[in-house]
């Protein structure tokens, strides 16, 4: 059994060590509500921007619908992975990462080339481990992206689709579902479709907690239009515009949404280590007593035994 002083040092360190898990628990907890509002900030502009969009699309000729929108053989693909920069986020970045293993197996099992770009230190090093160098890797956004900061991802994202240098762009991240559920998927970005696009102004809500539709929020509902807008310099040019700025505004939500299942997972996982924190005190302490105790019975022992000596 250690020795008395070393059982309470230990103590003295676990109690240490919770309060740090129990501060990151909160900070964590501050800022996925934050991140999630960040992410709200920019729903009535993405509803607005969908139904012009939609209105434009519906009296838009097939042959005038924007490039982004060009269905083609696909002959290489590009893999958009969104992780974290830090750690200590339970199963976040292992999940994401994993999920993206499952991609790029499925490219190797076509025989498809694909190009990898990354968002986050804990993708790009990753990846380079195992002799996969990343085409062009971000990092360092912080907790609160803006869309000026996540603008190069989507602009490279674009530019590449439209000069040909890839055919489709899948993007695999953490999609933040509830405060205590996030799910790592994979989505096709490029080309884009009304119904990706729709979604994914709406998946802009979480499903459950406090900014969870409610009937006063923004929600979407299939629509018919009976008017027209005017547009200049022509309707086929403001659409092309229109989607570029939605598909950027996409981008930068999946970002957002990286960023809230991070804070997410990092705030669950440091509440686990503070509860596992308190059960190692509470059987360090019975460990401590009884260590004690043990102690204080010997020299006892060694007294009463001293005096019995003696006195014979």
């Amino acid at each position: 059994m250690p020795s008395v002083k070393a059982i309470k040092q230990r103590i003295k360190s676990v109690k240490n060590t919770s309060q740090i898990t129990k501060a990151m628990e909160v900070v964590s907890a501050t800022k996925m509500r934050k991140a999630q509002q960040f992410a709200l900030s920019a729903r009535p502009y993405a509803v607005a921007s969908l139904e012009i969009a939609e209105n434009l699309l519906s009296h838009t000729p097939i042959n005038l619908m924007p490039p982004l929108f060009g269905e083609r053989e696909i002959k290489k693909s590009c893999v958009l992975v969104v992780t974290s920069d830090k750690g200590l986020a339970g199963a976040f970045n292992a999940n994401v990462l994993k999920k993206a293993e499952v991609q790029i197996n499925q490219y190797k099992v076509l025989r498809r080339p694909y190009i990898l770009i990354t968002v986050g230190k804990k993708a790009k090093d990753y990846f380079e481990k195992r002799g996969i160098s990343p085409t062009k890797s971000f990092w360092g956004y912080g907790d609160y992206s803006t869309m000026t900061e996540t603008r190069e991802i989507a602009d490279t994202l674009i530019a590449g689709f439209q000069d040909g240098s890839w055919d489709e762009v899948q993007t695999v991240y953490m999609n933040f579902r509830t405060t205590l559920l996030q799910e790592a998927v994979a989505k096709k970005i490029l080309p884009a479709t009304q119904e990706s696009i729709r979604e994914a102004v709406t998946s802009i809500l979480p499903e459950k907690g406090r900014f969870a539709p409610t009937p006063t929020t923004y929600n979407l509902q299939p629509t018919t239009f009976s008017y027209d807008y005017k547009f200049e310099p022509s309707p086929a040019e403001i659409l092309e515009s229109l989607v570029s700025q939605l598909i950027r505004m996409h981008i930068h939500h999946i970002i957002l949404e990286s960023n809230a299942s991070e804070h997410s997972a990092r705030m669950v996982a440091m509440k686990s280590a503070s509860d596992n924190a308190k059960d190692l005190i509470t059987d360090l302490t019975l460990t401590y007593n009884n260590a004690r105790q043990a102690n204080i019975t010997r020299e006892l022992t060694e007294i009463t035994a001293g005096k019995e000596a003696l006195e014979s």
